[in-house]
């Protein structure tokens, strides 16, 4: 895995400025049909100029994402036929970064400062320099430099990471670049040809290597380093990822970088090889419609809280509905980690008890600060069973006594198997 470095800091996207000059033309003392005809079309350059500066500004502010639509075949291509492998890595090969970052680490056995530093990669999705990575390469960085294709470099920052999806957006002062088109995840078959792109060993940025989908499906855990030193051992934080499993050949410093179908279109980003000693050519990719989600939160909003969830996989519920705020959103948003209640049912279990934004601190003494936890809890007790509750409101502890009630969806699945 690569090394894990991030910085906080958000940039200030640049809007363009649309401007037209206007033309102005010289009498020749033409017949008056012709210097009717030349008004004419100068109305009408006019009126498609305020339409062109109207649609311009209904772009302004907003990141252009190319992304695929309709017309096209299962495999992502227009006419049916994938391109050749020389075409496709001429179309994608300038889309994809190579990364490079630099953390500062202090430790409290030895005076002065240690540089550690970091290799990935990353995948432009706009013109203006939007790229999109894994959020283990840039976490806790203290720089992040970025070189392009043509061996241009730039300084990056952080627009915003979920470290949860390991998905991050960095940004570079850059206008004109070549973005990926992001293509349909969903539509991924088993064995079709894919190419990874990235900068293995941190050292051969453009690297190109084929291979094909060994799995649409899978779910990986991942541990990633933290980058808090306590005594001789640091924390390592784990997290479950749903990826795609691929054939190519992926080496640390790939991580971050594109998965591509034989149509040129992004469908994943890679995120980890196995590291089995006995096992080669099995590396894994986080799915393009799930990272593109994360990225377009990240943009536009700094953040992403990650889907939200409900109780339907247990017979006793709260009634609740309930978002998981990981550490990295919780620190960009300035709210504590955890559980949080995001709707309450009317008339429910829990109406009148628990409130929008309350953090849920514990069930019956057992600290609950994930979606899986509170589904563990909930799982062991019975409709009607009463449970005490306690969560965190406005900077006030709080608990109460709900009394559980029927999942109506498990009810009425029940029902309808009899």
């Amino acid at each position: 895995m690569d090394n894990n470095y991030y910085e906080n800091r958000e940039p200030q996207q640049q809007v363009p400025e649309y401007e037209r000059e206007p033309v102005q033309k010289k009498g020749n003392g033409k017949h008056p049909q012709t210097v009717g005809v030349l008004i004419a079309a100068a109305l009408i350059a006019l009126v498609c100029g305020y339409v062109g500066a109207w649609a311009a500004g209904q772009t302004n502010g907003k990141v252009v994402i190319q992304k695929v639509t309709g017309g096209q075949t299962t495999d992502g291509s227009t006419d049916g036929e994938a391109l050749a492998a020389t075409d496709v890595a001429a179309a994608i090969s300038p889309t994809v970064v190579s990364i490079a970052t630099e953390q500062i680490q202090y430790n409290q056995f030895w005076y002065g400062a240690q540089v550690s530093s970091g290799a990935g990669s990353g995948v432009i999705i706009s013109e203006d320099g939007y790229i999109l990575t894994c959020a283990h390469v840039v976490s806790d960085a203290d720089s992040i430099m970025v070189m392009d294709y043509e061996g241009n470099e730039y300084t990056a920052q952080l627009v915003g990471s979920y470290e949860a999806g390991d998905i991050a957006v960095i940004k570079i002062d850059a206008d004109g670049l070549q973005a990926a088109t992001l293509g349909d995840s969903d539509a991924v078959k088993l064995a079709e040809t894919v190419y990874a792109v990235g900068n293995p060993g941190g050292t051969l940025g453009g690297s190109i290597t084929d291979g094909i989908i060994s799995a649409t499906e899978r779910t990986i855990t991942v541990s990633l380093d933290s980058s808090q030193s306590y005594g001789f051992a640091s924390m390592n934080n784990t997290i479950s990822l749903d990826v795609m499993q691929t054939s190519t050949a992926v080496s640390p410093g790939n991580s971050g970088g594109g998965l591509f179908n034989s149509s040129g279109e992004l469908i994943g980003i890679v995120n980890a090889k196995s590291s089995g000693e006995s096992q080669e050519g099995i590396g894994f990719a986080i799915p393009i419609n799930t990272a593109q989600e994360i990225a377009e939160s990240l943009i536009n909003n700094g953040y992403y809280t990650g889907e939200t969830r409900t109780e339907s996989e247990n017979d006793a519920v709260m009634n609740i509905t309930v978002s998981e705020v990981g550490s990295q959103v919780a620190q960009l948003s300035g709210v504590e980690a955890g559980l949080y209640v995001q709707e309450v049912q009317e008339g429910g279990a829990s109406d009148g008890l628990l409130e929008v934004n309350d953090r849920i601190i514990s069930v019956d003494e057992k600290v609950i600060k994930t979606t899986k936890e509170l589904s563990n809890v909930l799982a062991k007790c019975e409709p009607g069973e009463t449970v005490s509750v306690s969560v965190e409101r406005s900077g006030r502890m709080i608990t109460v006594d709900i009394t559980l009630a029927q999942n109506q969806n498990q009810s009425s699945d029940s029902e309808n198997a009899e």
